[in-house]
């Protein structure tokens, strides 16, 4: 008997080290087959990812939704490029930039965005353009900020109200995420969540789903897989990178904080109601739910300067579906930031 177990001890240690081999092994080759198309830039305890293009006053500031990174913004920024200087980022955690110090909040987040545009040399005036979850982050920074802000464009964001407080209902669905993210992580280690994208892209499918409903159990059906609605919306980019950023523990722990924070951060954001005296529109997706309409209807008009525009033709992903309408929306406040300037001449 003890020989058994003594073997079997044996086999998952041995196991468990060439997982850790295999993973080390596939990050450097990552890095090396996919090195960021911006700089890093660094805040002391990690390096933030910043991508920029254009030239010229205001900057437009671009911030991803919850679990996307610079290549969710590709095609806006490069139109955008032709006008603006344009720079966006990836949060601590995802896509190229470092892991970033726990928890992953709201406040967190912005004293990051803006230490990052300091050190970056990025001076103001800045219109931020936030998306889902950029609507609680980019509030918050023209509230805190608001010397430094020109205005915002807000992209089907999330609204506060949401989240402050959560209901019984969502409160435990981020409970569960947040559970099989850390599990996540952990298997990442052991590089258990490589294998599995690498079954993905090489035939083995059917093994790849039963080890994603093993991982993933106690989430909705389909929750945690390639097959859910949530990942056949993203971005073609960000679709073929979900294998490089997927896979590394960073990714899973950053989302795990992000998800177990959203009341406190739409708690912070929801503090400042009207957050800005600056023009803000906000844009809803034709399939957002119907409180979340109403709920951008009511922050656009708790702002002196706030507009509410409902983008009939798209699903979340506006900025994918009907890039004009998030390009017309900048360059509104751009053209009224100008004019501003004039008449103090």
């Amino acid at each position: 008997m003890i020989p058994i177990v003594a073997w079997a001890a044996g086999l998952t240690l041995l196991g468990a080290m060439l997982g850790v081999v295999y993973q080390a092994l596939g990050t450097r080759k990552d890095r090396r087959v996919y090195p960021p198309p911006g700089r890093l830039v660094g805040l002391g305890s990690h390096r933030l990812h910043l991508l920029e293009s254009g030239r010229g006053s205001p900057t437009i500031v671009l911030e991803a939704g919850l679990m996307s990174t610079v290549l969710s913004w590709s095609e806006l920024q490069r139109e955008l490029a032709g006008s603006f200087r344009v720079v966006s980022y990836d949060r601590a955690g995802l896509g190229w930039s470092d892991m970033g110090p726990m928890p992953r909040t709201a406040d967190r987040i912005v004293d990051e965005l803006h230490t990052l545009l300091e050190r970056a040399a990025i001076p103001p005036p800045y219109v931020l353009v936030g998306h889902s979850f950029g609507g609680l982050t980019m509030p918050l920074f023209a509230a805190r900020f608001p010397d430094e802000v020109a205005g915002a464009v807000l992209v089907d964001p999330v609204a506060p109200a949401e989240w402050n407080p959560p209901s019984e209902h969502d409160l435990r669905l981020t409970r569960i995420g947040a559970r099989v993210c850390r599990r996540a992580a952990l298997l990442a280690r052991f590089g258990v969540i490589r294998f599995v994208a690498f079954l993905l892209t090489t035939g083995g499918k059917k093994a790849a789903s039963y080890l994603v409903r093993l991982i993933s159990r106690g989430t909705p059906a389909d929750a945690g897989s390639v097959s859910s609605p949530w990942f056949s919306a993203l971005p073609a980019t960000e679709k073929a990178m979900a294998s490089v950023f997927w896979v590394q523990p960073k990714f899973a722990l950053t989302i795990a904080s992000q998800l177990e924070n959203l009341p406190a951060s739409a708690a912070s954001a929801g503090q400042f109601a009207d957050f800005s005296d600056e023009p803000v529109v906000i844009l809803s997706a034709r399939t957002a739910p119907e409180r979340r309409r109403l709920e951008h209807a009511a922050m656009a008009g708790r702002l002196p300067g706030g507009e509410h525009v409902l983008a009939g033709d798209s699903n979340h992903w506006i900025m994918q579906e009907d890039p004009g309408l998030v390009i017309g929306a900048i360059e509104k406040i751009a053209k009224h930031l100008a004019n501003v300037m004039t008449e103090r001449l």
